[in-house]
């Protein structure tokens, strides 16, 4: 992905003030109609979407990665930040500032610039339609993404998609199933748009395949078994991907990879690996629980490369080493890690988990079967083939656990869509209540928009 020095003019061409839902900048409307006149300029509005989502202090999904790794059983703070340290109590505040900045404030902000996009490519004459088809399929999987997340973890939001502030300045939250049916249409339309091919030579940008990896997690959120099974078997059915070795998972352009983030902080490969692996003399900031630790079978490749540990004052931590390249600001590398966000391993386990679902125990053992064998654990196949479909769900869920383990927020996701949240964390939080399944709105937020509710139990 290019970044021309235009791409930060377009990016200050779409910030916007404080308040998120007060979002139209009309003294820039000539500047960003002039944007979209050309493919050129038009593409590189639309790249200066991904520039903002990867150059945040926290990338959107690193801080997901993060903060919902300590708020669930995955990992522990080490440090003392106290608006850290509310994720890992389970206790989090209405003015937590995470909260408020990583999540609420980033994803407006993007939202805002999407919306922009879209309503600029409608209207641009200057541009072919193959163009507009691309950019705008990249936009509708783009706002489904942000939207799919933010719906993880505050339930009800604004659901945004214009950009007029008489629109949004006082916009309540938006039902459940209005935003779900929102993140559908975006879908549906990104898979008609974006071709099967990537506009790239990398995987940075989305193609058909990506649009239908989303679709087939949204669907398994929805337990719509079928479909989900549907979208997963395209990917796979396209030949494209292909589980690479342990050791390569997360390197750029893998062979594994649906969709990436390329990185655009200089010095950096990743905001995992830089925050993950700890500097010299320190001790790692987020450790694996031991919940986590003893989930792994024993010979399993994935603890071997995929965890690192380092003694410090005669304590061992135990830490993900996933991203195994901490930032560089002398060196300044070439980055050779991207932030993975979608990967054949997540479909051929949503794939597995949908064929118990249907009653298709040889095919779900199958795709489990791929990950084991990556991973070198015996075979369902072979060592249990005439396992019960309650024994295979457990298998499987299992599964996701170690391979998706402190990677975009797999784990409390699945806590939350199985109806285990609770369960799991109750007996391991002192401050744990039910109502912690959705964080809260930001107070500043409800300050600004008398319009927004919050959250039970804050």
């Amino acid at each position: 992905m290019k970044r021309p020095f235009l791409l930060t003019t377009i990016i200050c061409c779409l910030s916007f003030s404080c308040n998120l839902l007060n979002v139209d900048n009309p003294a820039n409307k000539a500047v960003g109609d002039d944007l979209f006149k050309n493919k050129e300029t038009a593409e590189a509005a639309v790249l200066g979407i991904y520039s903002a989502i990867a150059g945040t202090s926290n990338i959107f999904m690193a801080a997901i990665t993060y903060y919902s790794s300590i708020y669930a059983d995955e990992a522990f703070y080490t440090a003392s930040t106290a608006s850290i340290q509310e994720f890992y109590n389970g206790a989090v505040s209405t003015t937590n500032t995470v909260i408020e900045t990583n999540f609420w404030n980033n994803s407006y902000r993007y939202v805002y610039q999407i919306n922009t996009c879209l309503e600029k490519l409608e209207k641009s004459t200057g541009i072919s339609d193959a163009t507009r088809n691309q950019l705008s399929g990249e936009c509708h999987f783009l706002r489904a993404f942000i939207y799919f997340h933010m719906l993880q973890l505050f339930g009800e939001v604004p659901l945004i998609t214009v950009t007029d502030y008489r629109v949004n300045e006082n916009m309540p939250r938006t039902t459940t199933t209005t935003i779900r049916n929102s993140i559908l249409s975006d879908l549906e339309r990104a898979k008609k748009l974006l071709s099967d091919a990537y506009p790239t030579n990398e995987r940075v940008r989305p193609n058909k395949s990506t649009a239908s990896a989303l679709l087939a997690r949204y669907y398994l959120h929805q337990q719509q078994w079928q479909a989900a099974e549907q979208e997963a078997s395209e990917i796979v059915n396209t030949g494209r991907y292909q589980l690479t070795a342990v050791d390569d998972v997360f390197l750029a352009n893998s062979a594994e990879a649906i969709f990436q983030i390329q990185p655009v902080l200089v010095g950096y490969n990743t905001m995992e690996g830089n925050t993950f692996i700890p500097s010299d003399l320190a001790r790692p900031n987020f450790a694996l629980t031991t919940y986590l630790r003893n989930a792994f079978e024993v010979n399993d490749k994935r603890w071997k490369s995929w965890v690192a540990s380092k003694v410090v004052n005669a304590i061992t931590y135990y830490y993900p080493f996933k991203y195994k390249k901490k930032a560089d600001f002398i060196a300044n590398p070439k980055p050779v890690e991207y932030n993975m966000i979608f990967r054949l391993a997540e479909i051929l386990l949503i794939r597995a988990e949908c064929r118990v679902h249907l009653n298709s125990l040889p095919g779900a053992i199958a795709d489990l079967d791929a990950i084991r064998l990556r991973a070198g654990l015996p075979l369902i196949q072979t060592s249990n083939p005439g396992i019960s479909a309650a024994e295979l769900s457990e298998k499987i869920a299992q599964e996701r656990r170690i391979e998706l383990f402190m990677e975009c927020g797999h784990r409390w996701s699945d806590l939350k869509r199985t109806g285990k949240a609770s369960e799991t964390l109750q007996p391991i939080k002192s401050d744990w209540k039910s109502t912690r399944e959705l964080w809260p709105i930001p107070q500043v937020q409800r300050a600004l928009n008398p319009a927004l509710t919050q959250n039970d139990g804050y």
